[in-house]
Formats: structure tokens, C-alpha cells, sequence
């Protein structure tokens, strides 16, 4: 008796899914997100409160945000104005990677069996993927789709959990790195010191970018046996 309570479950989470979807789209562009940044001695004030737990707060806070949809780049930025550059990379960075797979996780458990069942040509087109393991997750994180988009995709897939957090953590680091970077550039009194941030956030986006697109090649050429 047990399955028929189960599959109701999963069918209201689906449903709960699609919901969350466009209610999360809906909000997140119709925030004015530009002025979060404006808020900035307001959220670092309400941090300095927390003591000691300001950076967990920080990382579950980011990791709440970005399962809902909020753009990351923005809560990199953030980041480096609240933390500095080594900090700000690390926490915004797990804090991301960690929201983006609870969204997949919860993709995962709602709805992923509907839609091999109802369209077995996504089915069989996300066992194709997986066959490049986390080499397709840090593909889809390259290409200009919202990320709450790409966690679901991919949650609806038979990506591993091992390649999503292995392509998401890989995937993530050059404009993170780079928004990062740019944020704790804002925070500094000169005009030179800024410009020294900005450039080494453009160095740092093309080498980071370069690289991995070097390591995807090489991996491939060996699959190939090139």
C-alpha cells in the first residue's frame, strides 16, 4: 500500500517543482538586484552580528538563494565586498555549488522517474550524456542558460551525483573567480587599486577558461585514442 502514497508524493512534488519554477523566475526578475549591492553596509552589519558563524551564515544563505534561483554571479560579488578575495571565493563558492545540487537533488527525487516514463526520448538522450560524466555538467555550465534551469535539467538526467558536483565545482570557477574578484576590487580606495582587481579578474577569467577548455580536449582526445 505503501507505493500509491509514494507516487502521489512524487507527482505534488513534480507539481510543487514547476511552481517553484516560475515562481522563482518570476521574482528574481522582478527584483531589482542591482541595488542589493547598494545594501551592502546593511548586510555586513547584520553578519557582524552573527560573530564567529558570519561566514556559514553567509554560505547557507548563498546556498538557500542560489537553490531558488538568484543569480550567483551576484552573490560572488557580494562576497568579495563582504569577505575579501580568498574568503569571498571560498564561501561563495561551496555556498553556489551547494545550492545548485540541492536543486538537483530535489529535480531528482520529484521528477525524474515521470519523465523517463512519459518522454523516453529525454531518457534516453540524458543516458547519451552521462556517458561523458562530469564532462557533460561542465558543459551545460558553460552554455547561457539560467543555472536553476541547468540543475533541473540535470536532476531530470542520469548524470551521477559524483560528475554534477565534479562539473558544477570545475564549471563554476572562472566567472566565480572573476565576480569574486571584481566585488573585493569595489571595496578599495583608489582608482589604481581597483584597476589592478579588474585586471587580474580579466586574467584570471581567461586563464581559468583556457584551462579547462585545454583539460576537456586532452580528456577527450584519450577517449578518442587520439
Amino acid at each position: 500500500m505503501a507505493k500509491p502514497t509514494t507516487a502521489w508524493s512524487k507527482k505534488i512534488a513534480m507539481g510543487l517543482l514547476l511552481v517553484l519554477v516560475l515562481a522563482c523566475s518570476f521574482l528574481i526578475y522582478s527584483l531589482p538586484l542591482k541595488e542589493l549591492l547598494n545594501q551592502t553596509p546593511q548586510i555586513k552589519t547584520w553578519l557582524a552580528e552573527t560573530g564567529y558563524a558570519a561566514p556559514a551564515v553567509f554560505t547557507l544563505v548563498a546556498a538557500m538563494l542560489t537553490a531558488v534561483g538568484m543569480p550567483r554571479l551576484l552573490l560572488c560579488s557580494l562576497a568579495g565586498i563582504l569577505f575579501g578575495f580568498a574568503w569571498g571565493v571560498v564561501l561563495s563558492h561551496f555556498g553556489t555549488v551547494l545550492g545548485a545540487y540541492g536543486t538537483f537533488v530535489f529535480a531528482r527525487w520529484s521528477g525524474r522517474e515521470y519523465v523517463q516514463q512519459k518522454f523516453p526520448k529525454i531518457s534516453a538522450l540524458s543516458h547519451s550524456s552521462q556517458a561523458k560524466g562530469w564532462q557533460s555538467v561542465l558543459f551545460m555550465r558553460q552554455l547561457p542558460i539560467s543555472g536553476l534551469y541547468n540543475d533541473i535539467l540535470m536532476g531530470l538526467s542520469s548524470v551521477s551525483h559524483l560528475d554534477f558536483w565534479i562539473g558544477t565545482l570545475l564549471g563554476f570557477l572562472p566567472l566565480g573567480v572573476t565576480a569574486t574578484l571584481v566585488g573585493a576590487g569595489a571595496i578599495q580606495a583608489d582608482m589604481a587599486h581597483l584597476a589592478q582587481y579588474l585586471a587580474i579578474a580579466a586574467v584570471a577569467f581567461f586563464l581559468l577558461t583556457m584551462s579547462l577548455k585545454w583539460a576537456l580536449a586532452q580528456r577527450q582526445r584519450k577517449g578518442l585514442g587520439v
